[in-house]
C-alpha cells in the first residue's frame, strides 16, 4: 500500500490506535513494555487534545468526558476526573489503561483478529484484519514522516514522535524530533509531555538494569 493509501486508511483512527497497531509483531505477539503502555496513554491524551477535550488551563488541566468515547479513552478520562490532582506526566506514567485495553478494543472493532492457542503457557496472538496495515507496512511509513511532508498532519506527527521515543519503530532508544513536535501545533504541549515522560522511563530502565 502506498503512503497516501495508509494515511487514508487510518484517517479516521486516533493516535492511540495508530501507536497500538505498531505493537503487533509479525509472529502475532503484542510487543508489550512499560513505555509501550505509556505511549498508548500519551496517544489517548493527544486524541483528547485534538478534539478540544484536553485543555491546559493556567492552574490545571481540564478534561471533558463524552458519551461516544471508546472504552480505552473513556477509562482514561474517568481516571483523570477521579484524580484531578495528578499531572499529565503521572497519568502517562502509571494510569490503568494501556495495550491490554487497546488490544481488546481493536479486536472488538475487527482491526485485529485473535488467534487463540491451546498451549497454556502461550499468550493469545493476533493478526491484522487488513494485512496492508501490518506493523511491517506501518513502520517505514511512520519513520519517513518529516516536517513539511504532505502527509505529516498533527496527528501523524504526534504518532511519529511518540513511537520513536517509545521504541515502537525499531526497538531502539529514540529522541523526540523537536521539528515534528512543532508540527503538532496546538497539541504540541501534550506530545512533548508524553515524549519527556517516556524518555525518562526508558532512561531509568537502562540505569536500573
Amino acid at each position: 500500500m502506498s503512503a497516501a493509501g495508509i494515511a487514508k486508511a487510518l484517517s479516521g483512527e486516533g493516535v492511540a490506535t495508530r501507536l497500538a497497531l505498531l505493537c503487533l509483531q509479525r509472529d502475532g505477539r503484542i510487543a508489550t513494555s512499560h513505555w509501550a503502555d505509556q505511549a498508548v496513554r500519551a496517544g489517548i491524551l493527544v486524541d483528547l487534545a485534538l478534539h478540544g477535550r484536553l485543555v491546559d488551563e493556567p492552574d490545571h488541566v481540564a478534561v471533558v468526558a463524552a458519551a461516544e468515547d471508546d472504552p480505552p479513552h473513556a477509562a482514561l478520562v474517568h481516571q483523570i476526573l477521579a484524580h484531578p490532582e495528578r499531572s499529565l506526566a503521572e497519568v502517562i506514567e502509571d494510569a490503568d489503561v494501556g495495550l491490554v485495553e487497546m488490544t481488546a478494543w481493536l479486536v472488538d472493532r475487527g482491526r485485529w483478529v485473535a488467534r487463540p492457542t491451546r498451549l497454556p503457557w502461550r499468550h493469545d496472538r493476533y493478526r491484522p484484519a487488513d494485512p496492508s496495515l501490518s506493523r511491517a507496512t506501518l513502520m517505514p511509513f511512520v519513520s519517513a514522516l518529516a516536517p513539511g511532508g504532505e502527509l505529516t498532519t498533527p496527528a501523524w506527527a504526534a504518532t511519529a514522535v511518540i513511537a520513536r521515543v517509545a521504541g515502537l519503530l525499531d526497538g531502539r532508544f529514540g529522541y523526540a524530533d523537536d521539528e515534528l513536535v512543532d508540527v503538532c501545533g496546538p497539541v504540541a504541549w501534550v506530545v512533548r509531555t508524553g515524549a519527556e515522560q517516556i524518555f525518562r522511563a526508558r532512561v531509568w530502565y537502562r540505569v536500573v538494569t
